[in-house]
């Protein structure tokens, strides 16, 4: 029910303050799980990616969002779960496993953190790791800003087609071939328009 509401709130807030383009909604798959994925540019990104999807989005979203009881209540009503982003957080590793069993659509910013130039991209490995581990499709985003500022701002969302897991091609099981596939998708995604 809060989901819902603040879906509404946040649609009505970024299409009155800033110009908001959808571009791309027929690439997404309305069944089954899927992991969604996107750059980071900006705090409201966790807020613009579900006005795209019908089906409820669950981010992992930083662990220091879930300090202040009342932040808490919000982000987790808002579908978000923690991750501790300096160490391999296996809790929330287990989270998003059983999000994608139960075929529910899993959210990640896989830099981590916030990236204002694409030569700052480094991708986490983790993603990549679910993917290949859980056999997910994979659904790519670019979230695009003409300005740094949040207010009267033109926004574009671009959705990009569906990634097969079985095209993600990944011989190195080890962190660093988890790393190196990471940045390949994250280059599928800095490649949307």
């Amino acid at each position: 029910m809060i989901y819902r509401f603040a879906k509404c709130l946040f649609w009505l807030y970024f299409n009155i303050f800033n110009r908001l383009k959808i571009i791309g909604a027929d690439n997404i798959i309305q069944s089954g799980s899927l992991i969604v994925y996107a750059n980071h540019f900006s705090d409201a990104d966790v807020f613009l990616l579900p006005l795209c999807f019908k089906r409820q989005i669950k981010f992992m979203a930083k662990k220091s969002l879930f300090e202040t009881p009342v932040v808490k209540y919000f982000v987790k009503a808002y579908g978000a779960f923690p991750v501790n982003r300096d160490s391999s957080d296996i809790a929330a590793i287990k989270t998003a496993l059983k999000i994608l069993r139960n075929e529910e659509l899993l959210g990640i910013f896989p830099e981590g953190r916030r990236v204002r130039d694409i030569k700052d991209s480094n991708p986490k490995g983790g993603f990549a790791m679910l993917a290949h581990k859980t056999s997910t499709p994979l659904q790519p985003v670019r979230i695009k800003y003409k300005r740094k500022l949040m207010i009267f701002n033109s926004i574009e969302i671009i959705i990009g087609k569906v990634i097969n897991p079985n095209d993600i091609k990944i011989d190195d099981t080890s962190s660093d071939g988890y790393a190196k596939a990471s940045r390949k998708l994250m280059a599928t995604v800095y490649g949307l328009g």
